[in-house]
């Protein structure tokens, strides 16, 4: 499972281009016109890094290598669902390559972002339904099946991709209270009420057939729910299903409460943590543009280190449950 790096090197956030680093690789998928789906694939490596994923001018990016050899024998999938309704592609890389680099084939997905409210109503439900569809793919798929080990397949989710990660551990949603979410006052009130109040767009025009048709799926055996959103609207998992919930500050912060699953709390997080690194110029762009330049949070180096503290968590908790 280590194959040979030290833990250090497994938790690296940034490796150097000359140290070893994740594979890469990359699976799309069109069948469905309206919803097509990008994700990409990382694995265990001990080549050095060839290229950088997930850079942008705010964020730095992760290093991979590319198309890299893949190590013998299956092992367990892990599905990381990034929760930002309008986050960028590989948000999550720098998590993703971690586990990876644990022994792991990650899939991180990549849906389609949504342009406006109205669009974005959906994803409650979407979600799901792409850690659904990326399973089928992956299993299926003549490439990525033989790898994978399909006894022990796992989803980490943020925000709303935790939320999702929730759901598929058969998690039943109040559809009822959900559709109340963004009434003032509500205690499932979610961090996107301000930005749909403002295109005039209202939870209750969410496909209510969508919400209720949310099901577990019966591959998932375990899932590490990171600040899910609307927890309030949510029961609970399967039995059978181990769940980890990571709270970026404290529970209440984070919008949780007293939950049975295991838990770690990293109280001078926050969701924003659930973000790469930024770049030096990263703050001056988000503020040049309006935006919030506190999603960089307080430096390079504490990001860096809630980013550790996460993947480590994390990896332990996958050990425990794919021993």
């Amino acid at each position: 499972m280590k194959f040979g790096l030290s833990l250090v090197l497994m938790l690296a956030v940034t490796p150097s281009i000359a140290e070893p680093a994740a594979g890469v690789a990359y699976l799309h998928d069109t069948s469905v016109e309206e919803r097509p789906l990008s994700m990409s694939i990382w694995y265990p490596s001990e080549e050095k890094a060839s290229a950088t994923i997930g850079g942008n001018p705010v964020f730095k990016g992760v290093s991979a290598t590319r198309d890299a050899q893949f190590p013998k024998g299956a092992l367990p999938l892990v599905v990381v669902s990034h929760g930002g309704l309008r986050s960028a592609t590989d948000s999550g890389a720098w998590l993703s390559s971690s586990i990876a680099q644990a022994g792991y084939v990650v899939v991180e997905l990549n849906g389609p972002r949504p342009d406006n409210a109205a669009i974005a109503l959906n994803e409650i439900w979407q979600r799901p339904q792409d850690i659904h569809r990326a399973i089928d793919l992956v299993q299926a798929d003549a490439t990525w099946g033989p790898r994978i080990d399909e006894s022990k397949v796992s989803v980490v989710g943020f925000a709303l991709g935790a939320t999702a990660a929730l759901s598929v551990a058969g998690a039943k949603m109040d559809v009822d209270e959900y559709m109340r979410s963004c009434a003032t006052g509500s205690e499932s009130e979610g961090p996107d009420c301000g930005w749909y109040a403002a295109q005039g767009v209202t939870l209750s025009e969410t496909s209510q057939e969508g919400v209720a048709g949310l099901a577990r799926d019966p591959r998932v055996t375990s899932v590490i729910a990171i600040n899910p959103e609307y927890p309030a609207v949510l029961g609970s998992i399967a039995e059978e299903v181990g769940a980890l919930r990571i709270y970026l500050g404290t529970p209440e912060a984070a919008g949780g409460g007293d939950q049975a699953d295991r838990s770690v709390v990293i109280p001078d997080a926050s969701i924003f943590d659930a973000f790469a690194v930024c770049t030096p110029a990263g703050p001056d762009i988000l503020a040049a543009e309006d935006g919030d330049s506190s999603i960089c949070g307080v430096s390079a180096e504490t990001r860096e280190s809630i980013h550790l503290e996460t993947a480590r968590a994390v990896i332990s908790f996958l050990r425990d449950h794919s021993e």
